[in-house]
């Protein structure tokens, strides 16, 4: 077994980084100070799907206010400075820890630019366990064209370089995209967590192979699969 990891709520929560997005987003607009969402509010709303667009449109922007702040969001949640509000969830030491311990592989693919990845694992001293061997990022001129598919070359290229069988290979992830590349992929697992940008009922509905709420449950998953085989 090996496992593939995304990085973006698997490892990090990036609730405060998203909720800074979306009041920086609305500087200059008319809205009315009551009607700005509280993270908790925000978060919810983002996790089942609702769009940008209407996360404005909620928070009392006109529709021509909505379009400009839904747009400004998407440079302004991977601003360098924003990145610095993630926080490393409580469980990944644990976790990297029990799996160094098993001699259980494990790889980070995101798709989040080189450098970002590289900042972000020397912020969060995740160095002794992963190096740069087994990162697998954008490169940082690259630009998405298409989520699911850069995902998938992206799986498939950290696979043949680490010289694994996809058939040995559990994919850890929260979001559509992660899911579906894992899948086109032929990974032997796609398995959801539900603590990232998707609701464990939007996660549901892609019927992943498993999903859990942490990275303990993992631990848990796998001790019982050592268990019963």
């Amino acid at each position: 077994m090996n496992l593939c990891f995304d990085f973006d709520g698997p490892i990090v929560d990036i609730r405060d980084r998203y909720y800074r997005a979306y009041l920086e987003s609305l500087a200059g607009t008319s809205i009315n100070q009551n009607q700005i969402l509280s993270k908790e509010n925000f978060w919810t709303l983002k996790q089942n799907r609702i769009s940008d667009l209407e996360v404005g449109l909620l928070s009392g922007l006109s529709v021509n206010e909505a379009a400009r702040s839904a747009e400004s969001r998407k440079g302004l949640t991977f601003k360098q400075e924003y990145l610095q509000l993630d926080k490393l969830f409580e469980d990944v030491y644990k976790t990297f820890e029990s799996l160094k311990r098993q001699n259980i592989v494990f790889f980070i693919v995101t798709l989040r630019r080189k450098t970002q990845l590289q900042a972000a694992v020397k912020q969060f001293k995740l160095d002794k366990y992963l190096n740069h061997e087994m990162m697998f990022a954008l490169n940082d001129d690259q630009k998405v064209i298409n989520d699911t598919q850069d995902k998938y070359i992206e799986i498939v290229n950290a696979i043949n370089k680490l010289h694994l069988n996809p058939l040995d290979v559990w994919v850890i992830g929260d979001t559509d995209t992660d899911i579906h590349a894992g899948r086109l992929a032929r990974c032997a697992k796609v398995i959801a967590i539900c603590r990232g940008i998707r609701s464990r009922q939007q996660l549901e509905l892609l019927k992943p192979d498993g999903i859990i709420a942490n990275l303990t449950e993992l631990t848990q998953m796998i001790e019982q699969l050592k268990v019963t085989s």
